[in-house]
């Protein structure tokens, strides 16, 4: 049987007809243009087509030929790409025709966000979308609103209190504050929110809106939220009134005491084994000193006192600050001025006493004598049924040393000296100096507390921050505890002698009292009444008539800043002044010089050196510079140039007298011859004619002659010829008086 040719086309079931003809002729499109149009309805446009697809594909067999599908329509063609020149002209071109900016904006739709279409990812995704958030928008700002009260007669009151700000008006009349500033430029005031106008300014401009502006009257001291700070230095301890675990034994305070050159010093040298009194000048004591020595593993402080009558007020601080007085009395010597005047000291202090004879040693010491005037004077020796200690010792053979030491000891233990080592510190300075590379520089004895570096303090009127701490032996220490002296550095300026060291808490507060202090000094000196009278204006007169020794003076320490000053304004003198002009502590240096040679002055240095710049400048300016190292020298000094600048007293002295017995005349007037009856007669000096006991004549020798010759000089018994200058009237028995002027120096 033949077969049918390959060509021939497949015959179709019944059902592949049904179905052929369901399906329209559209929807038989490629794939392709299915995944097209789901790109077009997410980017909005359709994609470029390059035309459909061609089949290249032949037919199954027996299929029938479908009919062509309608022609789509073709794309619009696609616009000429600019070439580079274009792109450039395009980029420079910033304006339109119309030279307005290009501003590019991007489209806003309002229901873009709620008609988005999720992403391609999603499309598949059988989950549901999530929901959009609206966008919630900030709610208005509020309103300002007026704040006035009504008046009876309708009128809208603000009420203000000066100052009147801008902002705090806006508010008051509801209005933007730069709407006020915007209307102050018409009153030509230009101001910000936070300015204060004027009242009438501020009127006028409620007046423009309808308001009425009343000022309030601000209460005294109202609208001030500054309160004033009042610092106050701490409270000194009352030790009675502290906790008894608290306190601590403490180290004895003990004072040498006594007249000058009675071996005070000596005595301390020979318990501390060292040697001060080599380096002292004239071998006296001028300054207080502060030492410590360890006896039995305990501390005691001893206070070295001048003896001189001259440091009366250094030998009171020491008794002030001290729990034992040991009066040093010298067994040949006896008690003196001084040794009262210390006993004195102690007796005001109300401290223990005790008395060491010195130099028992000596072929001259009589001990027996020196108890019998501590007899006298009330302090009777427990020997003798008193209740003062008196030992008998020795500084050059060191006799009686370990006794003395053991009974000021047990002294000191039957006292009970405690104190809080942890409470606030306090020190009292006894002696003040100024040292070069370390400014001023004091010596304190801790009265309570533990003195540390780096601790704020207030000292009378100056503040301070202790830099350093430097004991007896020279050695730098970290703390001081409470009995126990050393030197502080870190002064603002020269301290005080007898002034009070007070710790603080804070340097800001130790400053601001030490601002307030120095003012009100300021104050009290500028606020002294002067009232004139017409005692003060003749005292004032006679004053400037007044010769005036006018000095500077430097000393080495405060101390003896002090007992110099006070000595040299103890002299006494109502014809010469003493006038100080500076007196401060250090070496004398330049300024020093210039001040005394603007001031027509002498500078004094107590032991103390000139600077090199000074004494050149001093010689240039010819000051004169007298330094000394022993006080009552230079009180002499001072005394012998204070008389030395007085003027001299002139008295007349009459050395002859002569009696005219004939007068004779001559070419130019008349010649008196006389008898030389006492004394002599001298051309040199001057002459007066005594008539009847009155003088008629005072004038000088022209003539005086001895016989035709010219002399000089007639003495008693011989006959002389006399003419006086200017005179003629010579009557027999006349006398003449010669007599001379002779200076004497004044006395204070």
């Amino acid at each position: 049987m033949p077969s049918k040719p390959s060509s021939a086309k497949k015959s179709k079931s019944p059902t592949d007809e049904v179905v052929e003809a369901a399906v329209p002729a559209d929807s038989a499109k490629p794939k392709k243009e299915v995944k097209g149009e789901v790109l077009s309805l997410i980017e909005g446009k359709k994609p470029r087509s390059r035309g459909p697809a061609k089949d290249h594909s032949l037919p199954p067999l027996g299929a029938k030929n479908k009919p062509a599908p309608p022609p789509e329509p073709e794309a619009p063609p696609a616009p000429a790409k600019p070439t580079l020149d274009e792109r450039k002209a395009a980029a420079l071109n910033l304006f339109e025709d119309d030279d307005k900016p290009k501003v590019r904006r991007r489209p806003v739709d309002e229901n873009a966000q709620a008609n988005a279409l999720p992403p391609i990812s999603l499309l598949n995704d059988p989950t549901p979308p999530r929901p959009v958030v609206p966008i919630v928008h900030a709610a208005p700002a509020e309103v300002t609103v007026p704040d006035f009260e009504i008046s009876e007669s309708g009128e809208k009151i603000i009420h203000l209190k000066p100052p009147i700000v801008v902002k705090d008006l806006a508010d008051k009349m509801g209005l933007k504050p730069f709407k006020i500033i915007s209307e102050l430029i018409a009153f030509k005031v230009f101001a910000s929110a936070d300015k204060a106008i004027d009242i009438e300014i501020a009127e006028k401009i409620c007046e423009k809106h309808g308001f009425k502006l009343e000022r309030d009257k601000r209460e005294k001291g109202g609208g001030v939220h500054k309160v004033e700070e009042v610092i106050v230095e701490p409270v000194a301890q009352v030790v009675e009134e502290v906790a008894e675990e608290k306190l601590e034994l403490r180290a004895p305070i003990i004072t040498f005491m006594g007249h000058v050159d009675h071996g005070k010093t000596s005595l301390l040298d020979a318990l501390r084994k060292t040697q001060v009194t080599a380096g002292e000048a004239g071998g006296i004591t001028q300054h207080i000193g502060a030492y410590c020595i360890w006896h039995n593993g305990k501390p005691i402080t001893f206070i070295d006192t001048p003896g001189h009558a001259a440091f009366s007020a250094m030998r009171a601080r020491g008794a002030n600050v001290t729990d034992i007085v040991v009066l040093v009395i010298a067994a040949d010597d006896g008690i003196m001025p001084q040794t009262k005047e210390a006993l004195s000291h102690a007796k005001a202090a109300g401290v223990q006493l005790m008395v060491a004879l010195n130099k028992c040693d000596l072929p001259g010491a009589n001990i027996l004598r020196v108890k019998s005037q501590l007899q006298d004077i009330g302090l009777a020796p427990v020997d003798w049924g008193g209740e003062i200690e008196v030992m008998e010792v020795s500084a050059k053979t060191g006799l009686g040393l370990d006794n003395l030491l053991e009974t000021m000891s047990l002294q000191a233990e039957v006292l009970e000296l405690k104190a809080d080592p942890k409470a606030s510190p306090r020190a009292t300075v006894i002696e003040s100096s100024m040292v070069a590379g370390k400014g001023p520089v004091a010596t304190v004895i801790i009265g309570q507390g533990s003195l540390k570096v780096g601790q704020p303090f207030i000292c009378g009127p100056l503040w301070g921050k202790v830099k350093a701490l430097i004991n007896d032996r020279g050695e730098s220490i970290k703390e001081v505890l409470p009995g126990m002296p050393c030197e502080v550095i870190g002064f603002s300026d020269m301290p005080h002698v007898g002034d009070e060291v007070v710790v603080m808490n804070s340097e800001r507060d130790v400053k601001k009292l030490s601002e307030e202090r120095l003012e009100e000094i300021r104050h009290k000196k500028l606020n002294v009444p002067r009232r004139s009278t017409l005692e003060h204006l003749f005292a004032s007169i006679e004053d400037s008539n007044k010769k005036a020794l006018k000095i500077v003076l430097k000393c080495d320490v405060q101390g003896s800043v002090e007992a110099v000053a006070k000595c040299l304004n103890d002299i006494q003198s109502d014809k010469c002044n003493l006038d100080i002009l500076h007196q401060e502590v250090g070496a004398i240096n330049e300024s020093d010089v210039l001040l005394a040679s603007a001031s027509d002055a002498i500078i004094i240095g107590f032991n103390v050196k000139v600077e090199n710049k000074a004494l050149t400048v001093s010689k240039r300016e010819t000051v004169q510079v007298k330094l000394y190292s022993i006080i009552y020298e230079l009180i002499d000094q001072v005394k012998e140039a204070m008389a030395g600048l007085l003027d001299p007293l002139t008295r007349e002295k009459v050395i002859g007298h002569a009696r005219v017995k004939q007068v004779f005349k001559v070419n130019k007037g008349s010649v008196g011859g006389s008898v030389v009856t006492d004394g002599v007669m001298n051309r040199k000096q001057r002459a007066r004619v005594l008539r009847d006991g009155q003088a008629v004549y005072d004038g000088g020798f022209e003539t005086l002659r001895r016989f035709q010759d010219e002399v000089n000089e007639v003495r008693n018994g011989m006959e002389c010829g006399i003419k006086l200058s200017g005179f003629s009237d010579y009557v027999e028995n006349d006398v003449i008086e010669c007599y001379e002027f002779e200076k004497i120096a004044q006395t204070l």
